[in-house]
């Protein structure tokens, strides 16, 4: 993909994260946000005003500008806005927003028109063109002048229109350096502590989903259909994405995310006691390789996953701990049912299929929560294992009903 065609694709996309910012902060139920209809993005009213209307401009250069002083979407949007006003689709109070990524410089010409007095900024302008003008007279290529050229034209538009002009400086809005996601969780709350990082990404990739896909839908059903969404749009599917089970469980990252582990910290952890008290349980070879290897990945996975956590804020190590003690009654609960008998009524046989039930049982099918409402699933029950085979570790747990002889000494 060519660098010019991936930045198009980036700016477009960045108009979506910036509906889908306004869209969480709008206070009118039945105000709404369009895409691609009267520009970019516009917030309309019921009856039809542009309240809001929004020029976005995304750059995936590390040095990039937008909306530069002689630049073609600075003067271009002008144009745009300038046209729009004249055909009544805006008007005297319609704010105009300049947005990007990137940070528009204090002294450009764009923050000129915005905090100089009007005949100041049109002053700034003119030199503007002047500039321009003179640079096509020094040119001995024709050619290379034609874009220098395309943007002499639209400044002089701009300034054959200065009551337009006037109305777009006294409501310009410039939104320069928006990291959008960062916005959008300060908007819908989902700040606190009580938001996991990885919970805050699912909700805001889910919510980006959404209005992407929907957006692309709305566009489908015909031409002149534009993409637009209600508050009351946004807050139906925000309330359904947050209490989605499957989002208010990210709370750990996916086991698959978290990369290889290194091949001698691997062989280290064959030496752990729980590796050793899974290797004590007799049945087949081959499946009991299978059960440490998953035994060890689970193990290791689970500090790594526990020390990124606490590192970034979201639980405590008090937390961990109180789900230790909590899976330290679940397996004490699980084992009372299995071994009825005083240890010495049972032959060794029937202790090693105890041992198989007991360890098959907490493994894969019991069912606990870490805190409130963290249920585990498949990609992130290594948090779960991995907290019962620290136990083993230790050991405070066993799975062999004769596990306090063998391996507290």
């Amino acid at each position: 993909m060519s660098d010019s065609a991936a930045g198009s694709i980036a700016g477009f996309l960045f108009q979506f994260e910036k509906a889908l910012i306004l869209l969480a902060t709008l206070d009118n139920t039945t105000d709404i946000v369009s895409l691609e209809q009267v520009d970019d993005v516009a917030i309309q009213n019921e009856e039809d005003i542009v309240l809001v209307t929004i020029q976005s401009k995304h750059s995936i250069c590390p040095n990039g500008t937008t909306f530069q002083d002689t630049s073609k979407s600075l003067w271009r949007t002008i144009q745009i806005w300038i046209e729009k006003l004249e055909k009544g689709i805006f008007n005297n109070s319609t704010k105009f927003v300049c947005s990007t990524n990137k940070k528009i410089e204090s002294h450009s010409l764009l923050h000129k028109i915005k905090h100089l007095d009007f005949d100041q900024a049109l002053l700034e302008i003119r030199q503007v063109l002047d500039k321009q003008k003179e640079k096509i007279k020094n040119l001995s290529d024709k050619e290379s002048g034609q874009s220098i050229k395309q943007i002499v034209k639209l400044i002089e538009f701009a300034l054959s229109k200065e009551e337009k002009l006037k109305i777009i400086k006294k409501n310009l809005e410039i939104e320069d350096q928006e990291s959008l996601k960062e916005k959008f969780l300060v908007a819908a709350h989902l700040t606190t502590d009580n938001y996991s990082q990885s919970r805050k990404d699912v909700i805001y990739d889910t919510m980006y989903g959404w209005i992407v896909n929907a957006s692309k839908a709305k566009w489908l059903q015909g031409v002149g259909i534009g993409a637009t969404f209600t508050k009351k749009d946004f807050d139906l599917k925000f309330s359904f994405v947050n209490s989605n089970p499957a989002i208010v469980n990210a709370v750990f990252r996916k086991k698959d995310d978290l990369g290889k582990i290194d091949s001698n910290k691997l062989s280290e952890a064959r030496k752990e006691l729980f590796v050793r008290q899974i290797s004590d349980i007799n049945r087949k070879k081959s499946a009991k390789e299978r059960l440490i290897e998953s035994a060890i990945l689970d193990f290791i996975y689970h500090d790594i996953e526990m020390a990124h956590i606490v590192r970034g804020g979201n639980f405590t190590e008090p937390d961990f701990r109180k789900f230790q003690d909590l899976c330290l009654d679940r397996w004490q609960k699980f084992v009372d049912t299995v071994i009825i008998n005083e240890l010495d009524d049972y032959s060794e046989v029937e202790k090693n299929n105890m041992a198989v039930k007991i360890f098959d049982t907490i493994m894969n099918n019991i069912e606990i929560n870490f805190q409130e409402g963290f249920a585990f699933n498949s990609s992130n029950s290594y948090i779960r294992n991995g907290t019962f085979l620290k136990l083993s570790n230790i050991p405070k747990i066993g799975w062999h009903p004769d596990w306090e002889s063998k391996y507290k000494k």
